[in-house]
């Protein structure tokens, strides 16, 4: 009995906002008009280039590696594994530059990077990629 009233209630409103509904989903589904010709819009580059370097500093507080950033918000946490952080493409720990932010602390799932009073808190990216471990044969 409370599933059927449930389901008419449920029916009810969405005649009552039919029109709202279609008329959300019309706007959505109208050709947008833009100033800026279309050929401009498919010739435009990214503005982030996908370069790394990276540079070994051997000074006498030991090894420091530092990886040369393009841009200040294009950081890619990969892995994390004995104390060390796999950032952009290299292998960095605690007390490591990242760009212009210093690395601070290494977590499980997560890095923290230091630049004066701008700190930043990296994690892993979401991903379904799960490893399976079977025992024997």
């Amino acid at each position: 009995m409370k599933k059927t009233a449930l389901f008419l209630a449920a029916v009810s409103v969405l005649f009552l906002y039919a029109d709202e509904i279609d008329d959300m989903i019309s706007k959505i589904n109208s050709k947008r008009v833009s100033n800026i010709p279309k050929q401009k819009l498919l010739n435009i580059t990214s503005p982030i280039p996908k370069v790394v370097v990276i540079e070994k500093n051997n000074s006498k507080e030991g090894n420091i590696t530092t990886i040369a950033q393009s841009s200040e918000d294009s950081f890619h946490l990969s892995a994390i594994m004995n104390n060390k952080a796999y950032i952009n493409g290299a292998w960095v720990k605690k007390g490591d530059m990242v760009g212009d932010y210093k690395l601070v602390d290494i977590m499980d799932n997560a890095v923290y990077l230091k630049n004066g009073k701008k700190s930043k808190m990296l994690f892993f990216e979401s991903s379904n990629h799960k490893i399976k471990i079977t025992l024997g044969r």
